[in-house]
């Protein structure tokens, strides 16, 4: 009973006895009751005091009950109150079209108290239930979204732990690729500092001795104390050693200078938009270009697919890709030392991408290095063979630029095969 006093019903019907007849049944169960007579006073009254459930008569003048119920399942305040029909008509057609417009159930005419009331209370109870579901919908849905934005910020912070961590990673190669190059410079540039008096004393003494000989005034005795002085500041071996420090010299500041294109290429962030690009065709005339590089060291077969649909990419930079891939195969069969090698280029479609393979019969990479290869500064060659900057240039082209994959299969001994997967 006292459930039923929080609850409150609309009961609409056109005849005062079914109105009399039907509220002292549901009075007597302590409902709260609102009353309409008309179709357009149901609505009226349904909109402004929102009741728990509907009990609508079918057959009305003017608007019947269908009428009603389209009305009030149109309009969004009164959409999920349930409605229950009541009609003297049980076809099957008025039945279902009542079912179709929202209605929730039927109570035929005359009234069976129990069975009505029973109607009643099970759909209280399922709308109760229902909005009790929406509630917990509507909270675990908060408590989802809530998880998600969680989870969100989280991979944002992991993602700027691993830029940072990669940056100073890149930082730390950068410093210690550039301090080999750059103290060669440094100790280089100090010894010409440092002779230098030297070497101006020396050119002094060969200025003089010229101006004796122009003049014809040079003896034994004068080119002898030239001949010992020059011979004290070390004047022949600087004039041998300041060649070879100047070369040096440079050589530092062209290592400093490839490191520094290097990042360039790695971090270069080009405006251009990817184009449909004929990627045979790229390989091709790459693998020409490069003729001179593979020639020497292996042979080249390439296998490319017919018809191969084209792949929007940026094209300079796919051609920076094959670059790096070619020469990193041809250092790798140097590395084998087994004699003339062998190289294949290869280019498939399948499902929505394109794979570019490059097979080489090299030394293969070792096992403890496979997790780096990509890694800015990583590399397996000796001191100044190379940068290890090929490879994460490759990987920054093909999975950040392009949106694609790269993977490798390596076998030491025998050999590596790159695969880039570009995405059609």
């Amino acid at each position: 009973m006292s459930e039923a006093t929080e609850r409150r019903l609309l009961i609409v019907d056109d005849t005062p006895q079914n109105l009399q007849v039907l509220g002292g049944i549901l009075r007597e169960q302590g409902y709260k009751l609102s009353v309409a007579q008309s179709g357009a006073q149901a609505l009226e009254v349904a909109r402004r005091v929102l009741p728990e459930l509907i009990l609508l008569d079918v057959m009305m003048p003017e608007m019947d009950g269908f009428e009603v119920c389209q009305h009030l399942k149109a309009d969004p305040a009164t959409a999920e109150i349930p409605v229950i029909f009541l009609t003297a008509k049980t076809e099957a057609e008025d039945v279902v079209r009542g079912f179709e417009l929202g209605a929730v159930d039927y109570v035929t005419k005359p009234f069976n108290p129990p069975e009505l009331l029973k109607r009643v209370q099970t759909h209280l109870e399922l709308a109760l239930l229902r909005r009790d579901l929406e509630r917990q919908v509507a909270e675990k849905t908060g408590q989802l979204r809530r998880e998600h934005e969680e989870r969100l910020q989280a991979e944002h912070k992991l993602a700027q732990a691993r830029r940072l961590e990669g940056l100073g990673r890149l930082a730390f190669g950068v410093a210690h690729e550039i301090n080999t190059p750059l103290q060669a410079v440094a100790s280089n540039l100090q010894f010409l500092g440092e002779t230098l008096p030297e070497l101006q004393r020396g050119l002094e003494q060969y200025t003089r001795l010229h101006a004796l000989v122009r003049a014809g005034q040079v003896d034994v005795a004068q080119l002898k104390a030239i001949e010992e002085e020059l011979a004290a500041n070390g004047f022949d071996y600087l004039a041998g050693e300041w060649p070879k420090a100047l070369a040096k010299g440079r050589s530092g500041v062209e290592r400093v200078g490839h490191i520094v294109r290097a990042m360039q290429e790695l971090v270069h962030s080009s405006d251009a938009q990817k184009v449909p690009t004929d990627l045979n065709q790229l390989v091709a005339s790459t693998a020409e270009e490069l003729h001179p590089r593979w020639q020497p060291v292996a042979e080249l077969k390439l296998d490319l697919e017919p018809d191969l649909p084209l792949v929007p990419c940026l094209p300079g930079d796919m051609r920076q890709v094959l670059v790096h891939l070619m020469a990193n195969a041809v250092d790798a069969v140097q590395a084998a030392d087994r004699g003339r090698g062998r190289l294949l280029l290869s280019t498939r479609s399948q499902a929505n991408e394109v794979v570019l393979r490059l097979g080489d019969t090299g030394a293969g990479i070792p096992a403890r290095a496979r997790d780096r290869i990509f890694d800015p500064f990583f590399t397996t060659k000796e001191v100044g063979a190379g940068m290890g900057m090929g490879l994460a240039v490759v990987y920054e082209v093909v999975v950040n630029r392009l949106g694609g994959a790269i993977a490798f299969e390596s076998e030491v001994g025998r050999g590596t095969v790159f695969a880039v997967h570009l995405p059609r």
